[in-house]
């Protein structure tokens, strides 16, 4: 095989390969542009509906520690 084959063929394989990256970049940017506002959404809905619930259970938490902890030290632990 003569020299200059095996360079063009290297040069087309990079050429190809840098065409599918910029064609796969172009792809991803479509799709986080629409995915973003979508994500960013669901996290604002997530925080203000899950935070009272999470709150909820800390205060439920410290209650029924409260409780134990007094149990506990009216029998002398």
């Amino acid at each position: 095989m003569r020299e200059w084959d095996e360079s063009r063929r290297h040069n087309a394989a990079v050429y190809e390969q840098t065409r599918i990256n910029e064609e796969n970049a172009e792809q991803t940017r479509d799709n986080s542009k629409s995915m973003s506002n979508t994500g960013y959404l669901l996290f604002i809905l997530a925080v203000i509906f899950f935070k009272p619930v999470a709150e909820y259970c800390i205060e439920l938490y410290n209650t029924v520690g409260g409780y134990l902890h007094g149990i506990a030290g009216m029998l002398g632990f």
